[in-house]
């Protein structure tokens, strides 16, 4: 590969964009906690509140939300997230990639960031939109947020355009980058832990296996017990650049 790939261990500003509350913990709870204690600095970008992921009938929208977002607060607490942006979208019905990228980009220019970590949009049997959508949205607003004359309204807030460095895909199907996080796998399992609404007792005891049993898979290929594992790109990749798929 032609260009080099960025390497995510050295970031310092990062952006995570979640779908929902517990995507990023699910994905990238490891090496966000390990950033954090490097002493980066953590913020995320809730797509949706998951207010319609609800498990035991009869509650509302609203109280599922209520739940959802101190679930997310006390994870991210644990894991080192200096703030929590909620973008407001709807849960289950997230737009289309062109309307989610639109406040990425303000925000990407607002807090600048060098790294931003999120799902990867290629991931194939995908089946719920708004991981297709808002992950897509992700990386077109990273491919934009550097172009001026895309919401040039940003700059009467006084938000210039922002390059970013890398992105870090997560659950990618060919990733490129592992990091080991032994250090920090217990964070990510208390981290994990705060979304009960998530994981109640059945559904934690299938679960927990299968993030083993990935953790320990990604973690041989950094020297490690535990890894999380990342499709590391640059904006070049990300446009008219056919070796990505093998960067």
């Amino acid at each position: 590969m032609y260009i080099p790939i960025p390497d995510l261990r050295q970031a310092q500003n990062v952006l995570v964009v979640s779908p929902h509350p517990d995507d990023a913990e699910i994905a990238a709870g490891g090496t966000i906690a390990l950033l954090a204690e490097k002493g980066a600095k953590i913020t995320y970008a809730m797509v949706t509140d998951g207010a319609k992921g609800g498990l035991e009938p009869g509650v509302s929208e609203a109280q599922v939300a209520a739940i959802r977002r101190t679930e997310q607060k006390q994870a991210g607490n644990i894991l080192g997230v200096a703030d929590i942006v909620w973008l407001g979208f709807q849960d289950t019905e997230v737009p289309q990639p062109e309307v989610v990228r639109e406040p990425l980009i303000s925000l990407i220019r607002e807090i600048r960031p060098d790294f931003v970590i999120s799902l990867d949009p290629w991931l194939p049997y995908e089946a719920h939109p708004d991981h297709r959508r808002a992950s897509m949205g992700v990386v077109e607003a990273c491919l934009f947020a550097g172009l001026p004359m895309i919401q040039p309204e940003d700059l009467e807030h006084g938000l210039a355009p922002w390059q970013v460095t890398g992105r870090a895909l997560a659950l990618s199907p060919s990733p490129n980058t592992f990091i080991g996080i032994d250090s920090t796998w217990d964070k990510k399992i208390e981290a994990l832990k705060c979304h009960k609404s998530q994981f109640p007792s059945q559904i934690w005891d299938t679960f927990y296996p299968l993030i083993l049993a990935k953790s320990r898979e990604y973690g041989s290929k950094a020297n490690a017990s535990t890894g999380e594992a990342f499709k590391v790109l640059t904006t070049t990749h990300l446009h008219v650049m056919v070796d990505t798929w093998e960067a």
